[in-house]
């Protein structure tokens, strides 16, 4: 019989079992005897190395594990190895460390299949598809969550039910298919809440919080956001905090509150140092690098990426490790360490494209075509940001994909390429347009969220006060029965027993007033609160569509505009004309005198624009020095009068300002629907472009009718 045979029926299985748990305990028990591994101020070198003797730990831990299960795994059978390998794997995602973890807990999968155990087969799953998501690897995890769901489903598991649901949720919104991620989500919500598992219910709040946010809806998202962190405060204990003050800090810097955003990254790095989490901590500080950045702290977007970077690299998390190679990168060109940035934004380039994250690789390519044009190296930096652009603009990155358009425009301008200088200028001010409704949508939200939420505390202020008030009336009825229980017993205490319930009744009363009033004072504030909640969305509204410099409307609200009276002079067979409006020699005036000086000049000739124009017509800001001119239901002979004393007006009242030596003036190019035979928006502004460009040609300040 061989050895290792004999070796295991001396063995009894209890105390294979015994010498399995010992096994496990010394190696949880040494290791935790560690000293604190993290600090509350850690410099770039610090975090690595405390990131780093995690991953030390957890390769020691792992080269044990596997030495003894390929050595004394036979003796003990299965149930004792799935044991150890489950201690191994909790150990080693507490220490950060992924791969190994990810090893132990497939080990652990394998041995559950071997045992039939169910329980710990779903353990082993769940924990296996949370890894695989830590690593990015979206195709495994999507296969684990997919069996986990059909194994709890088939076994009536509501528990890896909602895990998977919620699993599969976050891979589809990963993936960009944001309605099934909010359906998985959903579902995993229903399962959460059914189990009364509180804790699970905030995790899946917060993810579908994220799924809103993605889909446009801040209002929803801000609102599932602050509930999950309601109930994570209300559990206590070790609940993660810090992802749900991160995700509402983002939520912040997307409606440009900084002051709330800071507030709340703040929060998620005190809760993240206080949990001694270095995976939590490094995603806390590069969220708030790249805040830092947008809000021009460069050097504190620096310490802290550098301090992300070093704990990401440590644990071989390389889209987290590029991310923050671009933040480096963007705060050290403002810092004017080119050089450097230079290295780091081409590290991240080479993650970038090696993962396929359009992300890191755009940005990446955006901030090294600056860096070039900054150089003077025209060739590589127009290679640089043109390749940028596409990447940025598949990727549906507006942000990134506006400041590549402004690089490129300055690129074009000093390069002497005016016409591709104008088209940027363009995409950039259509982009800008889009930006600014998007901005002001979600500012809108964000009000109309705290409105809600303010007016649901109050409704819960009113209905304490309502039960107050209800309990004092209660009270007072007891008071009134107790005195006529007083008159059937005794007619001589029926005087005294009077007098003190009477006082008492008197107090009640003040009481039951003094609730009143602060009831109605509630209400009064609370209309107050939606009346200036009206004026403010007024405004914004007001704002969204009005050009700050001139008062005129912007290009956005202006084009809407003309289309719908363009749709209608086509739909009723009228005229229509529109004046194109090119203020004279403007880049002059700007380069003599500034742009404060060439303001002046914008605003000063609108202002008499819109004094002179007719009733009905409209103004709006095409771009730059251009003005556009709507007149519904204008033949050409009236339109060209209307644009001949504008032109004339605006020549007259713009003599008057001091310090020029060329009088500002004004070409007009007038198009009417039945001069020019447009049918479209683009036709009608192209035969405008074409009579403005006339009007420049025959020496400016004149009014030039397109003519085909």
């Amino acid at each position: 019989m061989p050895i290792g045979q004999q070796i295991r029926q001396l063995i009894h299985p209890w105390r294979r079992r015994s010498l399995a748990a010992v096994t496990a305990i010394a190696f949880v028990s040494g290791f935790g005897a560690i000293d604190r591994l993290y600090a509350d101020d850690l410099s770039p070198v610090m975090a690595g190395q405390i990131a780093a003797s995690s991953q030390r730990v957890a390769r020691v831990v792992h080269t044990l594990w596997r030495g003894s299960d390929r050595l004394l795994g036979p003796l003990f059978g299965h149930y004792p190895r799935l044991q150890l390998a489950r201690y191994v794997g909790v150990l080693e995602q507490a220490l950060g460390a992924s791969d190994p973890a990810a090893d132990a807990w497939q080990n652990a999968i394998e041995r559950a299949r071997a045992l039939a155990s169910l329980r710990w087969l779903i353990e082993a799953m769940d924990r296996s598809v949370a890894l695989a998501l830590t690593r990015g690897d979206y195709d495994s995890a999507s296969t684990l969550a997919t069996e986990l769901l059909l194994q709890s489903r088939r076994n009536g598991l509501l528990q890896g039910q909602a895990a998977a649901e919620g699993y599969l949720g976050v891979i589809a919104r990963r993936r960009g298919k944001l309605d099934e991620a909010r359906a998985h989500q959903e579902t995993a919500l229903a399962l959460r809440r059914g189990q009364n598992d509180r804790a699970g219910e905030a995790q899946v709040l917060m993810n579908l919080g994220t799924v809103h946010r993605d889909l446009g809806d801040f209002a929803r998202a801000l609102e599932l956001q602050i509930a999950a962190l309601e109930l994570r405060r209300s559990l206590g204990g070790t609940e993660r905090l810090d992802l749900s003050y991160r995700n509402i800090a983002l939520l912040y810097r997307e409606i440009e509150d900084t002051e709330q955003a800071k507030i709340h990254f703040e929060a998620a790095l005190e809760s993240s140092r206080r949990n001694l989490d270095p995976q939590s901590l490094a995603g806390a500080l590069g969220s708030y690098a790249s805040f830092s950045n947008d809000i021009g702290d460069a050097a504190a977007a620096l310490t802290m990426a550098q301090q992300a970077r070093a704990i990401d690299a440590s644990m071989g998390n390389r889209p987290y490790v590029g991310l923050e190679n671009v933040e480096i990168g963007r705060a050290l060109i403002r810092l004017d360490r080119d050089s450097e940035a230079t290295a780091v934004l081409q590290d991240a380039l080479e993650i970038g494209r090696g993962l396929a994250h359009r992300e890191i690789t755009g940005n990446a390519l955006l901030h090294l075509g600056r860096l070039a044009l900054r150089a003077g190296d025209s060739a590589l930096a127009t290679k640089h940001l043109d390749e940028a652009i596409r990447i940025l603009s598949q990727a549906g990155l507006k942000s990134g994909l506006s400041e590549a358009y402004a690089a490129r425009e300055d690129l074009a301008l000093a390069s002497g390429q005016l016409a591709a200088a104008i088209e940027f200028t363009h995409r950039r001010a259509a982009l800008r347009e889009e930006l600014l409704g998007t901005r002001s949508g979600r500012q809108l939200a964000a009000l109309k969220s705290r409105y809600e939420r303010a007016e649901a505390d109050q409704r819960i202020r009113l209905l304490s006060l309502n039960n107050e008030v209800q309990r004092l009336r209660l009270g007072q009825q007891a008071l009134l029965r107790n005195i006529g229980i007083g008159v059937a017993a005794a007619l001589g205490v029926l005087l005294v027993l009077l007098l003190r319930r009477y006082r008492m009744t008197q107090q009640l009363n003040r009481a039951l007033q003094q609730k009143n009033a602060e009831i109605s004072a509630h209400e009064a504030r609370l209309e107050a609160a939606n009346a200036k909640l009206s004026t403010h969305a007024a405004e914004l509204y007001q704002a969204a569509i009005t050009d700050p410099l001139t008062g005129a409307y912007n290009r956005g609200h202006l084009l809407r505009q003309l289309d719908e009276h363009l749709r209608c002079a086509n739909r009723q067979e009228q005229d229509l004309s529109v004046l194109l409006i090119d203020f004279d020699h403007f880049k002059s005036i700007n380069d003599e005198h500034g742009h404060q000086f060439g303001d002046r000049v914008l605003a000063g000739g609108i202002q008499i624009v819109r004094q002179w124009l007719e009733p009905g017509d409209m103004v709006g800001r095409y771009g730059g020095e251009e003005f556009i001119v709507v007149m519904p239901s204008r033949d050409v002979h009236n339109a060209t009068a209307i644009a001949e004393r504008l032109r004339d007006k605006v020549a007259q009242g713009l003599a008057n300002l001091s310090g020029t030596r060329r009088r500002p003036t004004i070409s007009i190019g007038l198009a009417s629907l039945r001069d020019c035979g447009a049918s479209t928006l683009e036709e009608l502004l192209g035969a405008a472009d074409v009579a403005v460009y006339r009007a420049k040609a025959q020496g400016r300040n004149r009014v030039v009718r397109y003519a085909a």
